[in-house]
């Protein structure tokens, strides 16, 4: 198969307005016709539903449930199209561009996710390794306080927001959520209070790190 290309108007100023189109041609036998443009198709992922979820789709929200337990995510309407068919939740996108087909990806996988959060929560584990000084951790209302990091006076904060569980056991922090994203940016403030700068971390070894996350062992 050759191609070729040439210009709608030949000889005149239509490339310079904008208005050049190429023309792809191949040849079909023993005639030479335009090359087909390939059918633009909208994206789509279909999402398995779990036994006894209920699914509620109201203007920019989509909310799970089962029994309980209620999870609930924001959308953008003009990017995606939720229909429920069966056991089934098909996530459509609106165009068939790039953008359009991560964005139906990324919200299929939120949405399992939302799912194995009805079923059990999320479990996140961190431990608080002291080798110079000794540090205490307490939690004060919805905050979660470090004391004595490095030998400082500043006391260090992390912020706990609604809907993540803390368990402090000696140097041992277990935190839980049906959220995935709420219990794994809870974690992320925790390890960054300790976060040391111009120093060499092979030698200041103190601080807060995950060991854990979702019952993945790091």
């Amino acid at each position: 198969m050759s191609t070729t290309r040439r210009t709608r108007v030949q000889g005149t100023h239509f490339r310079h307005q904008g208005k050049f189109k190429p023309v792809l041609k191949y040849r079909k036998g023993k005639k030479v016709v335009p090359m087909p443009f390939g059918e633009k198709i909208k994206p789509e992922s279909r999402v398995p539903l779990n036994e006894g979820v209920n699914v509620n789709i109201d203007n920019k929200r989509i909310t799970l449930s089962k029994g309980e337990a209620t999870l609930t995510r924001e959308y953008q309407v003009a990017l995606l199209t939720f229909k429920q068919e069966g056991e089934e939740l098909i996530v459509s996108g609106n165009t068939s561009n790039a953008k359009v087909r991560a964005v139906v990806g990324t919200f299929a996988a939120h949405l399992k996710n939302m799912q194995k959060g009805l079923e059990e929560p999320f479990v996140y584990k961190l431990k608080i390794t002291s080798v110079h000084f000794p540090m205490t951790s307490k939690l004060e209302g919805n905050s979660f306080e470090l004391k004595n990091f490095l030998g400082g006076k500043k006391i260090r904060k992390a912020e706990i927001p609604q809907g993540v569980d803390v368990k402090i056991n000696g140097d041992i922090i277990e935190l839980s959520s049906r959220d995935i994203e709420l219990v794994g940016m809870t974690a992320t403030r925790m390890e960054q209070l300790t976060r040391v700068t111009k120093r060499d971390r092979r030698v200041f070894q103190d601080g807060i790190f995950i060991t854990e996350k979702a019952g993945k062992v790091l």
